[in-house]
């Protein structure tokens, strides 16, 4: 007797209504049109370098009624030195009226058990908290969770939150902010008479002058009733503020001797490729070919992303890059790579974090899986971690390797220091 769950690979292409509207009914944002659907599904099964995306459809009784489906799309990545065919989740949905775990793990566990037959050497994945159950069961390990980065571009961001806390909330928050920015300027900036501005000469003694007049015009706000952005003490400590981060970023990019230009792009060119040829920094890499940042970034087209390029000044070669979107006129880091993952790495951030803020915009934010020693050197560039959204709670990055999957590779990737994923790579 056939089960009441049920699921099966299928030929994608056979059931593109039927996906198409799967998809646009589960997982996309808001309304969509139906030419954006099209174009995706056209983007998602047929135009990927490395390959169109493998599908299991699931089914409910006898009748075999499609509720479901679920896919991973292929991507080519190095780990420790060899190259892999891994597939990334993606597109995995259950009608409303059987979003039960069983409609669910039908499909994941015939997905976990075909895909080596399906082509890929292991399947990697982003759910959040609430499905990780789903997928555990199917066999995948968690390796590590993401975080939510921020770094704030200028003060106005924090202010406008500020605006409609309580009082206490708005005295603590602006004590706090003051002494952060006031510890983090003076341990940037190299010249002692530059630092007195925001440090006290020893212990106990009275505290420097900006930061006397940075936690004055704070405490005289919050004493007015409330935090106003347009109050003349908040807009001035927030002109203070956003001179202190600026000239942080100045004076550790003169710190660390940057010799480089930048330049934006709306599409990858070749060298892009000559980059990735050269640069691999983390045990485990994904692909950054010219042609698959072009087919995830610039060819669908309902998101506008931009590549910030970073390149040496002497000789132009393509040092490292940040793939980013705008909204609401926050920043949204989506990709960033570079030759190596140490001073290159923090002068990208800075490089990028700069340009931004000329550009008016109010802050930078990322979702990262970093090994976790890696934290430190994102507070230190002024990085802050934020909780996921409450619908959401946290996502986790997890593995299925199949049981023949070879020991030496599965040690590298069930480790989480062997991980550097951004929120581009983990999910379309």
């Amino acid at each position: 007797m056939e089960k009441v769950y049920s699921a099966a690979r299928v030929q994608p292409e056979e059931h593109r209504d039927v996906l198409a509207q799967l998809w646009k009914e589960n997982l996309a944002h808001g309304e969509v049109s139906q030419e954006l659907v099209e174009r995706r599904m056209r983007w998602f099964q047929e135009q990927n370098p490395a390959g169109p995306p493998r599908t299991w459809m699931g089914f409910h009784g006898p009748e075999r009624e499609i509720i479901g489906s679920g896919s991973f799309y292929p991507r080519d990545l190095v780990v420790d030195g060899r190259k892999l065919k891994a597939g990334v989740l993606g597109d995995f949905g259950v009608t409303k009226a059987h979003r039960i775990a069983g409609a669910a793990m039908s499909i994941q566990r015939e997905l976990a058990r075909g895909c080596r037959d399906a082509g890929v050497d292991f399947v990697f994945g982003f759910p959040n908290k609430a499905s990780f159950p789903i997928f555990q069961r199917a066999g995948y390990k968690k390796i590590a969770d993401s975080i939510i980065w921020v770094r704030p571009l200028m003060a106005a961001y924090k202010l406008n939150e500020l605006a409609a806390s309580s009082a206490g909330e708005q005295r603590s928050t602006v004590s706090a902010v003051v002494q952060r920015v006031a510890e983090r300027a003076a341990s940037a900036v190299p010249h002692p008479r530059w630092r007195a501005l925001w440090e006290a000469a020893e212990p106990g003694a009275p505290p420097a002058p900006l930061a006397q007049a940075l936690s004055t015009a704070a405490e005289r706000a919050v004493q007015r009733a409330t935090v106003k952005p347009d109050n003349l003490l908040v807009r001035a400590a927030g002109s203070a503020l956003d001179a202190s981060m600026a000239l942080r970023d100045t004076a550790a990019l003169l710190a660390k001797g940057s010799r480089v230009r930048t330049e934006l792009v709306d599409a990858a060119d070749h060298r892009f490729d000559g980059l990735w040829s050269r640069a691999k920094p983390w045990p485990v890499a994904g692909e950054r070919s010219a042609r698959f940042l072009n087919w995830r970034y610039a060819q669908l087209g309902d998101v506008r992303y931009r590549f910030f390029c970073m390149l040496d000044r002497h000789d132009g070669r393509l040092l490292g890059y940040a793939v980013y979107s705008v909204r609401n006129n926050k920043v949204e880091l989506c990709d960033l790579f570079c030759e190596d993952n140490g001073p290159t790495f923090d002068a990208l951030l800075l490089e990028f974090c700069q340009a931004m803020r000329r550009e008016g915009h109010v802050s930078v934010g990322m979702l990262l899986v970093t090994p976790p020693s890696f934290s430190a050197r994102l507070r230190a560039l002024g990085f802050f971690s934020r909780p996921h959204p409450p619908n959401v709670g946290s996502r986790w990055l997890i593995v299925h390797l199949d049981p023949a999957f070879p020991d030496e590779l599965r040690r590298v990737l069930l480790d989480a220091e062997s991980w550097f994923m951004t929120d581009g790579e983990l999910d379309v």
